[in-house]
């Protein structure tokens, strides 16, 4: 399986932006994973001993799950945040009609 598919698609037809549109989606991947790594340590920490205890933890676990490989990360993921999804949207409109 491709990990990185718009990146095999722009080789095959640009064979020299492979790089670079390589380096722009890792860059992408990067960027979001630091911002909702930063909100997340700033929302759930208390002080900064806390802040650095799952500051390492998160990074353990990042280790440990990127063993898993990002295709295979997104095939499990994406059905389950689905599904979670449409159970909130279900919770959303149960709500309003009970208003």
């Amino acid at each position: 399986m491709i990990e990185m598919p718009a990146v095999y698609v722009i080789s095959s037809l640009h064979s020299k932006f492979r790089p670079l549109y390589g380096f722009i989606i890792l860059s992408s991947i990067l960027t979001t994973a630091i911002s909702l790594g930063t909100s997340f340590l700033q929302n759930v920490s208390k002080d900064k001993k806390s802040y650095s205890q799952i500051a390492n933890i998160m990074c353990i676990t990042s280790v440990i799950i990127s063993q898993i490989g990002f295709s295979n990360l997104v095939n499990l993921l994406y059905p389950i945040f689905g599904y979670l999804g449409l159970i909130q949207i279900c919770a959303i409109f149960k709500s309003k009609s009970d208003k």
